[in-house]
């Protein structure tokens, strides 16, 4: 399990991400591309903001929580939907909570799904609900929890049987998908919001240190979408990206391409990021 990172990293992509891609496969496709980045570069959240232009986020949010979901909790947690007629070409992201094996260790951390009762027999006087974990059968809780809630569990041992208790992982354990109605608002909450543009600065080493610098608290990288930038968006509000920052780096310089993606931007802009913090 890798460690959390020391500040809080999100990325703000807008609801316009698949507006000019009509096949719905590739659209599904698209989103994987952004799933499959946070994961690698551990991003704690994905906040889908509203592109007044092209508002409908609904896909999006719906595969992007599908992605991160455990492959065995997905039957609880998702109904069948036409959001989610393309979901088996999202990739694998393989995230520690994303367990493949069915055998548990005391002291592992799972990701569950609380059950009323463990598909035998009714909830006995000293078990207040099971859980599913993707292990051979639910395991008893030690704490209760309403039925249906997704939890994340440290399992132990008692009485030569595993049980469960609700905790929270060490370690980086996914992202979460969130929505908001403005752009505005996600970086107002920053300690720190990155906007990428290709009007931005270069980066050179100096601006990579200035770079490195601003990685502390809460910070939220700022993408655009197709033919939308960041700074039009923002004038879609009534508000300028100086109101917010400082911080705005163009991390694809020099392109040999038209036009940089937004999944594409993702990628290049996570791992400078990483390098900038590593170095």
């Amino acid at each position: 399990m890798e460690p959390k990172r020391s500040y809080r990293l999100s990325i703000a992509i807008p609801s316009s991400f698949t507006a000019e891609t009509a096949d719905p496969k590739l659209r599904a496709y698209k989103v994987g591309q952004i799933a499959r980045a946070a994961a690698v570069f551990r991003v704690e959240e994905i906040a889908l903001y509203r592109d007044h232009r092209h508002p409908e986020w609904r896909e999006m949010t719906a595969l992007l929580k599908y992605a991160e979901t455990p492959q065995y909790l997905r039957k609880y947690l998702f109904r069948h939907s036409e959001l989610l007629q393309y979901a088996g070409v999202l990739p694998p992201l393989r995230m520690p909570h994303h367990m493949v094996t069915s055998s548990i260790e005391e002291g592992q951390y799972r990701e569950g799904v609380v059950l009323s009762h463990n598909g035998m027999i009714d909830v006995g006087s000293d078990e207040c609900a099971w859980v599913d974990v993707g292990a051979t059968s639910p395991l008893p809780l030690d704490t209760c929890v309403p039925a249906g809630r997704r939890i994340t569990v440290r399992i132990y041992s008692r009485d030569g049987a595993f049980w469960c208790t609700p905790e929270e992982s060490p370690g980086y354990w996914g992202y979460r998908t969130t929505t908001h109605t403005s752009l505005s608002r996600i970086m107002a909450r920053a300690d720190h919001a990155i906007v990428t543009s290709v009007d931005g600065m270069a980066v050179t080493h100096e601006a990579m240190d200035d770079l490195g610098r601003r990685l502390n608290g809460s910070v939220v990288v700022v993408f655009g979408g197709p033919g939308r930038s960041v700074r039009s968006i923002l004038a879609d509000e009534k508000r300028s990206i100086s109101e917010f920052t400082d911080a705005v780096f163009n991390l694809v310089p020099h392109q040999g391409t038209a036009t940089v993606r937004t999944e594409e931007a993702v990628i290049a802009s996570l791992a400078l990021l990483n390098v900038a913090e590593y170095t």
